[in-house]
């Protein structure tokens, strides 16, 4: 990971959630508007938004307003304007199937400016992503990107995080945030920052097989838990104590035995 992480400002509004799209099957914003109409997912559209700092300059819409549960989010990066810019991402195999990484195009769903604070939100979060598999069904999508975690997932694919988040309460780590091996062994998390400021990193000595379970254990743990400013312990599913440490710069959480 960064050593550059940083907290950043909690009403930040970027390009978190991106839909991808095979390269010029971006939809317009005229077609959203006659597509979605009456679709379920969608309350109301709003006003088109448009590229230009000068309203007396006449351009096509390249994103909507839309609105669900009360909440309001910018659909933005619609053709024929510019497609939105898409980050280093590890695409699956499953993915690289369906379109090769340099034919892909984004556009983004961003919080609306009234909700952007409440961006942490559990209740917000949801919409958010019901709102993107929605819009991404409807014009073929080829995946949804959360660009904090680093993960793209396909559409089709979404339905069990959806039924174990809606359903069940269960927190889709898998939607949120990846884990990846440092160069010494450990287990760091990427995407965890976005709600805590933190991150954090595994211990090589405390890993066992993949680690994959641990992570997703203390991803809920810390989602919930939030920042970390001092020395901590928790219990692993088998009864394990471990102890969870800020770094000296409260950058990362590490984790270590007992």
């Amino acid at each position: 990971m960064s050593g550059e992480l940083m907290r950043s400002d909690a009403s930040e509004i970027g390009d978190d959630l991106l839909i991808l799209f095979a390269r010029d099957e971006r939809p317009t914003a005229r077609r959203v508007r006659q597509q979605c109409a009456d679709a379920g997912y969608i309350d109301s559209i709003g006003p088109d938004l448009a590229a230009t700092d000068r309203p007396r300059d006449i351009a096509p819409p390249c994103g909507l307003s839309l609105g669900r549960a009360g909440f309001t989010f910018d659909l933005v990066g619609l053709a024929p304007g510019p497609a939105v810019a898409i980050p280093r991402i590890d695409l699956s195999q499953s993915l690289q199937e369906v379109v090769l990484p340099a034919r892909i195009e984004a556009a983004s769903l961003r919080l609306g400016p009234h909700v952007a604070a409440g961006r942490n939100s559990v209740s917000i979060l949801r919409e958010w992503f019901v709102l993107a598999h929605g819009l991404a069904d409807t014009f073929g999508g080829a995946a949804i990107c959360w660009t904090p975690g680093g993960v793209a997932i396909e559409p089709d694919r979404l339905g069990r995080h959806f039924d174990a988040w809606q359903r069940r309460g269960e927190l889709p780590v898998g939607l949120f945030a990846s884990f990846r091996r440092t160069l010494d062994g450990a287990l760091q998390s990427h995407g965890l920052r976005y709600f805590t400021g933190q991150e954090f990193r595994i211990e090589p000595n405390l890993l066992r097989g993949d680690g994959d379970s641990l992570a997703r254990l203390l991803f809920t743990h810390l989602f919930y838990a939030g920042e970390q400013d001092q020395t901590g312990q928790l219990a692993t599913p088998e009864g394990h104590a471990i102890r969870l440490e800020p770094s000296a710069n409260r950058r990362f959480v590490r984790v270590w035995p007992g």
